[in-house]
């Protein structure tokens, strides 16, 4: 049955590309602040192209179309309401309909959107802009030591990102660097010769990754829920099944926790490191001469935090031809918690430090945009009664293509393995193969089925193999 599901809707694809409906432009917060389509930074939102790419690296700013005065010019020129107005965007998320299938049961049930967001950005002068995400969800998930994993209902609060963006290119000027001016903001270097876009402050809770050639936060396939139940007889609920999320940037280690006080476990599929959709920290970013973009910060994370550092080669950039290349180093001091020795269900005394680096890459050509990336993670600073019970090392592989096959419809599918590290009792590597396909009426609405296939053999007992297959109907809506 899920293999045929799996099929069709791959074929469901080619069908509805062929199917014809009248575009309306789109109208989010940018695209209504510089007057222009959300189709100028993304293949279709949020996964941007390269003109999005730098439009986020700059701070969400047009040099050529910045405004000299700022938050005050448009205060002026276009009144408070209007200004207010351009600064707002929403997007409603997630699945209608879900089908679910494992040899124990087979699942099916409608649910409504899991996540609303509002998003407050501008301009407030050509070198300083901000950016806060606030977030509802109608079903929110939270963990407590005695209940473990429960549904605490409405949930209201800021989102995964919330930061200011400053460009220090007139600090360096001051002390003696050649600048440039484009639309009152500053620029390293000279006409002909030498550039660097930056340097780039972004501080407060942050998603840095934006900048790598695999985007975390910025998916055409959104991540799906975590389920859990309370099994018979006992208090606490036990999570059922993980999420199905990019393995390359996932935790990849059973039985580790975030903290000691409240044990809550790091989950194998939660993103985690230089991978987050959203930490506090700061970040430094430049781009030079155009193709090579450098980033250094560091995050916060549970009880410790770490600190990274990524260069992104930009190889091409012809037409409608496009391809980079990234590297990343990310160390983290004391990030999880290893399981007591003598009761795993526990978090230890002792904290781990993580080394994760990596590679990826994407290539854009026309309607096609292939993106990937492989990402080592090891673990330092295990406890010597855990030694032999526990794998320090693990590996995930990600690598996505979508391809707009007409104006209305995006398809997109996903390849996802994890070679899992943790203790070893529980440890299972994970493979799963995904497709899905979107209808656009408009620029900035989205249907689309989703369905994902588990290629390993099922268990029962290991919530990230605990299914055969996943179909999800549901909308993806920016206003």
């Amino acid at each position: 049955m899920f293999r045929r599901a799996f099929f069709a809707t791959v074929l469901a694809g080619m069908l509805l590309a062929y199917v014809d409906a009248r575009p309306v432009d789109a109208i989010p917060a940018f695209a209504r602040q510089y007057d222009m389509q959300c189709n100028a930074c993304h293949t279709r939102p949020p996964r941007l192209n390269r003109f999005g790419e730098q439009f986020h690296m700059m701070g969400f700013q047009i040099p050529s179309a910045s405004r000299p005065d700022g938050l005050v010019g448009s205060l002026k020129d276009d009144g408070t309401l209007k200004t207010v107005i351009d600064g707002l965007a929403l997007r409603v998320s997630g699945g209608l309909f879900e089908y679910s299938e494992s040899p124990r049961e087979t699942e099916v049930k409608f649910e409504p959107p899991d996540e609303v967001e509002l998003f407050v950005s501008r301009a407030i002068t050509p070198n300083f802009s901000f950016f806060v995400e606030f977030e509802y969800e109608p079903n929110a998930t939270e963990f407590d030591r005695d209940r473990g994993y429960f549904n605490r209902g409405h949930k209201f609060g800021l989102g995964k990102e919330a930061f200011f963006m400053a460009n220090l290119g007139g600090v360096l000027g001051a002390l003696g660097a050649p600048t440039m001016e484009m639309g009152g903001q500053a620029m390293v270097g000279r006409h002909g010769g030498f550039t660097m876009h930056g340097p780039m402050l972004m501080a407060g809770k942050i998603d840095p990754n934006t900048n790598f050639s695999y985007a975390t936060n910025r998916q055409l396939i959104l991540d799906t829920e975590l389920e859990f139940e309370k099994e018979e007889g006992e208090n606490k609920s036990k999570v059922h099944r993980l999420p199905i999320v990019p393995y390359a940037f996932a935790s990849k280690f059973f039985g580790v926790f975030k903290d000691r006080r409240e044990h809550e476990p790091q989950l194998v599929t939660d993103q985690v490191m230089y991978n987050t959709t959203g930490a506090p920290g700061a970040d430094f970013h430049a781009m030079f001469n155009d193709v090579i973009l450098g980033e250094v910060g560091f995050l916060r994370e549970n009880e410790g935090f770490n600190t990274y550092g990524m260069v992104r080669y930009d190889i091409l950039d012809r037409k409608e031809l496009t391809f980079n290349v990234s590297a990343l180093f990310n160390w983290g001091f004391g990030v999880v918690r290893a399981p007591d020795s003598a009761d795993h269900e526990r978090a230890g005394g002792q904290r781990l430090d993580r080394l994760r680096y990596g590679v990826a890459a994407n290539a854009r050509w026309k309607g096609l945009d292939v993106y990937g990336a492989l990402i080592w993670d090891r673990m330092y600073g295990l406890p010597s009664e855990l030694r032999g019970e526990f794998d320090r090392t693990a590996m995930g592989l990600t690598v996505q293509a979508d391809y707009l096959v007409h104006e209305n419809v995006l398809v997109s599918s996903r390849f996802d393995q994890l070679w899992a590290g943790g203790l070893k009792d529980e440890k299972l590597d994970g493979t799963v193969l995904t497709a899905q396909i979107r209808y656009y009426p408009w620029q900035n609405i989205a249907f689309f089925v989703r369905d994902s296939v588990n290629l390993r053999k099922f268990h029962e007992d290991n919530p990230l193999r605990s299914w055969r297959n996943q179909l999800f109907v549901g909308i993806d809506w920016d206003f």
